[in-house]
């Protein structure tokens, strides 16, 4: 995905990949139709295979609330950082 301000491209094998599971972003070009889109595909997915959607949020939300983990650079690896 290319991105400049609010406006986003996507290559034929990026639209390609997401068509393969329902998403369509042939047509989008902002973050707003990336919302709308995805805002559809959750939808029809809630009303066909509720079961399906909740397996993917709980994954999201396992994967969102692991700790973030650090590479260490070359030559730093007993630094931790500072925030």
């Amino acid at each position: 995905m290319l991105r400049l301000n609010n406006r986003v491209r996507f290559t034929n094998a990026e639209t390609d990949k997401l068509l393969t599971i329902g998403i369509n972003l042939s047509g989008v070009r902002t973050q707003s139709g990336i919302n709308a889109e995805f805002a559809r595909w959750a939808n029809a997915l809630a009303r066909k295979r509720p079961d399906l959607l909740e397996k993917i949020g709980h994954e999201l939300s396992r994967i969102l609330q692991q700790p973030e983990k650090t590479q260490a650079i070359h030559g730093t690896d007993k630094l931790e950082p500072g925030w």
